[in-house]
């Protein structure tokens, strides 16, 4: 088993690193999420620093059938409208990078666009460590805004009914 990283002394392993993480962010963006979770390491982590049980798509997991599931309920959750690699560099053994992201609530219409850090580790050819970095009080703002306005829809059903 290789334990070669980003950064590595290799400067090719350093780019061949680097199209892995593209090609994930290109395949989240495109909703291939099957393509995604094929570049996932088998025993992968993926932290997250909005880890909420309020927010259950926004959660930490590990091993490669936590992870794909927690990926799994975004995509159930939200239509990905793009994914944008903004800027990505290799600082020691890690890949840091930028993203943006544009997201609609599937239930609601309501948008999340939002700017995401991730720290990044690749191990053969797969993504071994993802750790990820949103703004957690933009996050849970949205989460509450969300479930306010599906309560309404739901109480406004009621009250029809």
């Amino acid at each position: 088993m290789s334990l070669r990283f980003a950064g590595s002394g290799d400067p090719m392993a350093k780019d061949e690193d680097i199209a892995v993480f593209r090609l994930a962010v290109r395949y989240w963006s495109e909703e291939n999420f099957e393509g995604v979770f094929s570049l996932l390491a088998d025993d992968i982590v993926h932290s997250v620093n909005v880890d909420a049980l309020e927010i259950p798509w926004a959660s930490s997991a590990a091993g490669k059938p936590d992870v794909v599931a927690r990926l799994g309920l975004i995509a159930q959750t939200f239509t990905i409208n793009a994914f944008i690699l903004e800027n990505v560099v290799c600082e020691g053994d890690e890949i840091r990078a930028t993203v943006l992201g544009y997201h609609k609530h599937k239930k609601t219409g309501e948008r999340l666009d939002l700017r995401v850090r991730f720290r990044v580790r690749v191990r053969d050819g797969k993504l071994a460590r993802i750790d990820e970095f949103l703004d957690a009080a933009y996050i849970e703002a949205f989460e509450r805004f969300v479930r306010y306005v599906e309560e309404a829809a739901q109480a406004a059903g009621a009250a029809s009914a």
